[in-house]
């Protein structure tokens, strides 16, 4: 791996690292999910979402999130 990869994962919080975590499982959901509402679980957090939109919605909030949080670092 680079070391932008290394770097970016020293300076990462174990927050950060759940946050990516539930960020590539929505986007993981989002690409796969035919029927709605889906209720789902990740980390210790459940969700029900009545549309794909409403997953994406949940998607740039928390990539805008990762972006300040490694902004700050």
């Amino acid at each position: 791996m680079g070391s932008g990869t290394e770097s970016a994962s020293e300076n990462a919080t174990p927050c950060d690292d759940d946050l990516r975590a539930i960020h590539l499982q929505l986007q993981m959901l989002a690409r796969m999910t035919k029927d709605y509402p889906l209720a789902c679980s990740l980390g210790t957090c459940d969700f029900l979402f009545e549309s794909r939109d409403e997953i994406q919605i949940l998607i740039e909030s928390l990539t805008e999130e990762l972006s300040e949080s490694r902004d700050a670092a």
